[in-house]
């Protein structure tokens, strides 16, 4: 009796740990993700400040 109900407590602590360790693989990849995306949306925000600067200066130009 004893040893089974020690036998399900390893089972249930195993698949915690588990699930655990997948929680944290999930989270890192999150974080990954989030910080490709941060990066990509400077870029595209240097980006479209170059091409507003760019079409702000022909505009300049032609009123000038």
């Amino acid at each position: 009796m004893i040893d089974a109900e020690i036998q399900q407590l390893e089972e249930r602590i195993q698949r915690l740990l588990a699930a655990y360790r997948q929680a944290r693989l999930e989270q890192k990849r999150a974080l990954q993700e989030r910080d490709r995306l941060l990066a990509l949306n400077a870029e595209l925000r240097r980006r479209i400040e170059g091409i507003v600067e760019r079409v702000r200066s022909l505009e300049s130009e032609q009123q000038a």
